[in-house]
């Protein structure tokens, strides 16, 4: 049986050969409009971004694709995320989540 999460460990390396990571962190409602909430890491020369995303819920079992539906808020675009924080590094981000969203820091997977 594979693992499907990431340890802190592969997350970091991932970052490190310049690959994008993520997390879903679950369903959200904003304006009455159904959402999920989710997140990415990535590098950003020295940084690391940390984005966060609410996109709308509009799949259904023939189209799963979450990062053409939309986000929830109208004012921004496609790839927008709804909040942007960056650090110094690794650990400084993942403890941002883990005090944000308990435990996701031990979902993360690669991304798509």
């Amino acid at each position: 049986m594979s693992r499907r999460y990431l340890t802190h460990s592969e997350a970091k390396s991932a970052l490190n050969r310049g690959k994008t990571i993520e997390c879903f962190i679950g369903a959200c409602v904003r304006n009455g409009e159904r959402g999920i909430k989710w997140l990415s890491l990535s590098s950003r020369g020295e940084k690391i971004r940390l984005a966060f995303y609410e996109t709308a819920d509009r799949g259904n079992e023939n189209y799963l694709d979450l990062y053409e539906f939309g986000p929830l808020d109208p004012k921004l675009q496609l790839d927008e995320p709804d909040q942007e924080k960056l650090f110094s590094d690794f650990e400084s981000a993942i403890s941002e989540i883990d005090q944000m969203f308990p435990t996701s820091s031990f979902k993360l997977v690669n991304e798509g």
